[in-house]
């Protein structure tokens, strides 16, 4: 797992590594600055002596590691002019000492405006550094800082960002007027939030994490709660069956779905999950469903409950399964079944008997947005997987406010419900009741294509079946969905593929994962 620090996680590494570890902070300035500067000897093609390199510093640490980078370049024979917000006099702490060291050119901006145009034109610049505004920064970027950045963002030459790209807030990835599109940004220690989570992922370019000496114990003593999952770690989780295993070995699972119009959403997920390696998978469905659930699927069996009048679900339907979810190590719940107020009576029902993993997807969810207090109500190895809409349903917040806040957001409501919240989206998150969120890697827009999630459904609870835990099974099963709909699209095209090509690529991303 790659460890993702906040705000307020990576400045007390900073602290204690300084003031318990005595370790000067001009030294972690330092640090920080030659790994910024080995980046841009990349971009300088190796050789940074005579070419023309623009840095822009704001007054705080973040224009300290800007000056320190471009001390670092002069030396190297570059042609190194600073931009300053400000004067060097009113610069603070190693901020100020990292200027005084700078023997090259400094621009200052002494008053209301921003430099003249022809002090900082790019047309014969090699090279621009961002380090105007660092991971604290929160809100809108003023009007002097606006005009700086967007001009950065209107030149032809590489850019690099110190830490952040100035104007995405560190802890959430927001961008609230204007943001420096980076082509490569340095962040120093840890991942930040905001350079994983859109839109501030989509500024910062190709990110470098490098290591200024925060020492590993700090970071361990802090118990930070996110971190990226990594394709070793969903690799270990694969479940491994014996030479000797039969279809009872290796999982039941049973899924509760379709109504009509979309018999479509129960088949996938059936078929998900026996691509996903389960022993044995029933689809429950409305009675006059099955007879079209029965020509679609080959592997999976279907089960006929009975139904209202419209064709749904409803309370006697619980009745006609009592055999299966006995039988069942796994349930899933949702696909396709509609909002009608029997089907939400079922589910009510549904929740007092099972004593199961359950998963609960799509119209589930909004059976659970119409009757919130179901929510109180969750068995304890319940998954819940929405995408932004649901989770708004669900919470009674707007989907901007959602896209705002999305790691805080899935790690409140887990822990409020007590329950694996998996919050779809690019990444996709996974947040547990103890409060640990994992951010997914894999997976590409081409994931956006109705059933996609109805697959996801069936991976989950096959995964679950075969012995994966419900507080490991939510963030494998996104990582392995990824994976395949990675292969699907290096097959068919994002534009082109659909929510069955996921499925066929399954098994090659369980066998791309070390599975069998």
């Amino acid at each position: 797992m790659i460890t993702v620090a906040n705000v307020t996680e990576m400045r007390e590494c900073d602290r204690v590594t300084i003031e318990e570890r005595s370790v000067p902070g001009i030294l972690l300035m330092e640090t920080a600055a030659r790994a910024v500067t080995r980046v841009a000897i990349d971009l300088l093609d190796s050789d940074p002596y005579g070419k023309q390199v623009m840095i822009f510093c704001g007054k705080g640490n973040n224009g300290g590691d800007g000056f320190a980078v471009a001390r670092h370049l002069l030396s190297l024979g570059a042609v190194v002019q600073v931009h300053l917000m400000g004067r060097v006099q009113d610069l603070k702490g190693d901020a100020k000492t990292n200027a005084d060291l700078f023997r090259g050119t400094i621009k200052e901006k002494k008053k209301s405006g921003t430099f003249p145009a022809s002090d900082w034109s790019n047309d014969y610049c090699d090279l621009i550094i961002d380090a105007l505004l660092g991971t604290g920064f929160k809100g809108v970027v003023r009007d002097d800082y606006a005009v700086v950045i967007k001009s950065i963002n209107e030149a032809i030459p590489p850019v690099i960002a110190v830490d952040i790209p100035s104007g995405v807030e560190g802890d959430t990835g927001v961008v609230t007027n204007v943001a420096v599109r980076a082509d490569e940004t340095v962040t120093f220690g840890l991942y930040k939030p905001g350079i994983l989570l859109p839109p501030g992922r989509e500024y910062a370019g190709n990110v470098t994490v490098a290591d200024i000496g925060i020492p590993v114990d700090v970071v361990d003593a802090l118990n930070v709660k996110t971190h990226v999952v990594e394709e070793f770690d969903a690799a270990m989780q694969l479940p491994k069956r014996s030479q000797t295993a039969h279809k009872g070995d290796v999982g039941h699972v049973y899924i509760i779905a379709g109504s009509p119009g979309l018999t479509g959403a129960a088949a996938l997920a059936g078929e998900a999950s026996m691509r996903t390696g389960a022993g044995l998978t029933v689809v429950g469905v409305p009675k006059s469903l099955n007879p079209v659930l029965e020509a679609k699927l080959t592997e999976v069996m279907t089960k006929p409950l009975p139904e209202n009048m419209d064709g749904l679900l409803c309370e006697d339907s619980l009745l006609a399964m009592s055999d299966k979810l006995e039988w069942a190590d796994a349930i899933a719940f949702g696909p396709g079944v509609g909002t009608h107020n029997d089907t939400g009576k079922f589910l009510h029902l549904l929740l007092a008997e099972v004593k199961k993993t359950l998963i609960i997807d799509a119209d589930g969810l909004n059976l659970l947005a119409d009757n919130p207090k179901l929510l109180t109500k969750l068995p304890k190895d319940t998954v819940l997987t929405p995408h932004p809409g649901e989770f708004a349903r669900l919470t009674g917040l707007s989907t901007k406010e959602i896209a705002e806040d999305r790691i805080g957001l899935v790690r409140k409501y887990a822990i409020e419900w007590g329950v694996t919240v998996l919050l779809k989206g690019s990444p996709t998150l996974t947040a547990l009741a103890d409060g640990m969120v994992y951010i997914n890697p894999t997976g590409n827009a081409g994931m956006a294509t109705g059933g996609s999630g109805d697959v996801l459904t069936g991976v989950i609870a096959s995964l679950v079946v075969q012995g994966i835990s419900c507080e490991q099974v939510a963030w494998v099963a996104a990582y392995l969905h990824g994976e395949a709909g990675d292969i699907a699209a290096s097959e068919y095209g994002q534009a082109g593929m659909i929510a069955s090509d996921i499925i066929e690529s399954l098994p090659e991303a369980i066998l791309s994962l070390g599975g069998q």
